[in-house]
This record gives structure tokens, C-alpha cells and sequence, in this order.
């Protein structure tokens, strides 16, 4: 072979050695920039008032998987179960136990085997509850208040003879048949009386 003909084939053959070594290079940098995380809900550094559910991380890619840690103001952790993974999304459940700031830490592999990690905060300041009027003291209540009608005291009275028929019936107060036992005793003592007189005289 020629020595010109020799040079121009080394020649050839390096460039393309070059530029493979610098396509593999390149290639886990590339995926690296076109992977990362674009959006989360609740939004980085935002103030929810409604509690949430669950921490929501989408990436601009797919993902092979991931980890999210979410803590409390008092750095107790309030995972409520398993991160969940599809495609670009991870999902943590929580269960949120008071107001203040809350750090979620996060890692997750990219399709190509590039490790991702971040970490975002966000402020939770729930609505204070609405309290309910206090209900009116019993003394207040209309029904209570309506005094009670006052018995009636009047007496009957019969319009044929004009005698009060509570005293008839009762003899003011008294039973119905005291009257007539009264009658009674007054008829046999006046018996017994006329029979004595009658003996005195024999």
C-alpha cells in the first residue's frame, strides 16, 4: 500500500475513532439535560390552605423509579404508604398532622440509569375551622317563658235551686255521703229522745 494511500486510511480511521468516543461521551450527559422535573403539586415553595393527600412529582422524561420522603415542621416524617411510579410520575401518599413547613426529599432514576435527587419545601396553613353561634340559654326560651294558665276557681251554680253545686255535692269539701250519715244519727237521736220522754211519763 502506498504510503500516501496508508496515511489517508489512518487518517480516516482516527476521526472516526474520535468521534465515537466522544458520541459515548456525550450521550449520558444528553439524557441527563433532557431528564429532570418539571412540576409538583403542591408547587415548590407555595402555601396550601386545603390538606393534601399526596405529593405529586412529574418529570419531563420517564423514570425507572424513585423515593420521596416528605417531613413535617418538627421533621417527623408523614408518609401515609408505598410511592407509587408511572412513567414520569411519583406519587407519595401523606397524612399531614398540622400547619408549618413541609420538605419533601426526593431521588429517581432516569431511563438511562442517570441518578435524579432534589429536595423542595412548601408551606401548609389550613383554614381555621368556622365556629358555630352559641345556642340561647334555656332561661331564654320562648316556651319556658310563656307563663301557665291560672286554674279556675269559680263555682257552678245550679239555676234551679241558686245553690252553689260544690258545696251540694261536697258540703264544702267534705264527701258526698258525710251529709247523709248526719241525717241519719240526727233522725235516731231524735228517736231515742222521744222514746226516753215517753217512759218518764209512765
Amino acid at each position: 500500500m502506498p504510503p500516501a494511500v496508508r496515511r489517508s486510511v489512518l487518517a480516516r480511521l482516527s476521526a472516526v475513532t474520535v468521534l465515537v468516543v466522544g458520541l459515548l461521551l456525550a450521550a449520558p450527559a444528553t439524557a441527563s439535560a433532557h431528564t429532570g422535573l418539571r412540576s409538583t403539586e403542591p408547587a415548590a415553595d407555595s402555601t396550601v390552605t386545603t390538606t393534601p393527600q399526596a405529593v405529586t412529582l412529574t418529570f419531563t422524561a420517564s423514570v425507572l423509579g424513585g423515593d420521596v420522603t416528605v417531613t413535617g415542621p418538627d421533621g417527623t416524617p408523614v408518609g401515609a404508604g408505598a410511592v407509587s411510579h408511572e412513567g414520569a410520575v411519583l406519587t407519595a401518599p401523606v397524612a399531614l398532622t398540622g400547619a408549618g413547613r413541609h420538605t419533601v426529599t426526593w431521588s429517581a432514576v432516569a431511563a438511562d440509569g442517570h441518578p435524579l435527587d432534589g429536595t423542595f419545601t412548601f408551606e401548609h396553613a389550613p383554614l381555621a375551622p368556622v365556629t358555630p353561634a352559641p345556642a340561647p340559654p334555656s332561661g331564654t326560651d320562648p316556651d319556658a317563658a310563656t307563663p301557665e294558665p291560672a286554674p279556675d276557681t269559680s263555682t257552678d251554680t245550679d239555676p234551679e235551686t241558686g245553690t252553689d253545686t260544690a258545696s251540694a255535692d261536697g258540703a264544702a269539701g267534705l264527701p258526698a255521703g258525710v251529709p247523709v250519715l248526719v241525717a241519719t244519727a240526727a233522725v235516731v237521736v231524735g228517736t231515742a229522745a222521744l222514746a226516753l220522754r215517753r217512759t218518764r211519763r209512765r
